[in-house]
């Protein structure tokens, strides 16, 4: 499964999301991969696009952050994969 991640940083986190992110990367748990990732110029928004095996390794990986920024993950699909389901 496909996942888009929308992360927003709260601005009284941001430096603190930035070292833990310098110290600890993003740590991918079992049955999760990073396909790409970006941030904001302003450093207060990312976005990443994960496969995953199901909902749980999502949640694994973005559990360590939930202190600090506000998370908006969705299942997604790719237009070829939509055709298949309207067809």
């Amino acid at each position: 499964m496909l996942f888009v991640c929308y992360v927003t940083i709260d601005p009284d986190n941001r430096d603190e999301s930035l070292a833990r992110f310098k110290e600890q990367g993003i740590v991918e748990p079992k049955g999760a991969k990073l396909l790409g990732a970006w941030i904001s110029l302003t450093m207060q928004e990312t976005w990443a696009i994960f496969e995953a095996d199901d909902a749980a390794a999502i949640m694994k990986l973005y559990e360590p952050w939930t202190d600090l920024n506000v998370h908006e993950i969705a299942p997604v699909m790719t237009f070829d994969e939509l055709k298949k389901v309207i067809s």
